[in-house]
């Protein structure tokens, strides 16, 4: 497990925008990532090692791909939610 920092202050998630009509959402959390929505989630880009998260994860007893596949629904959610705001 990481040790606690500046980065868990923020927000878990906020709303990128490049002003082209791609969306993102970053996650600042650790594992920290980038994800573009386009109508479909893609995958990850992380920010922190990927390999660091698969062995933090291994190291705590979880299964990484399902903390992963939580996090990305999250991120789906509160880009939908997001979206749904503005609307």
């Amino acid at each position: 497990m990481k040790p606690l920092t500046e980065w868990d202050g923020l927000p878990k998630f906020i709303i990128g925008d490049d002003g082209d009509d791609r969306d993102f959402v970053v996650h600042l959390h650790y594992p920290r990532f980038v994800m573009e929505f386009d109508g479909n989630q893609g995958k990850p880009l992380f920010i922190d090692s990927e390999q660091d998260f698969i062995q933090d994860e291994l190291a705590a007893g979880r299964e990484p791909a399902s903390t992963l596949a939580t996090l990305m629904r999250e991120a789906g959610e509160f880009f939908t939610e997001q979206m749904e705001r503005e609307d």
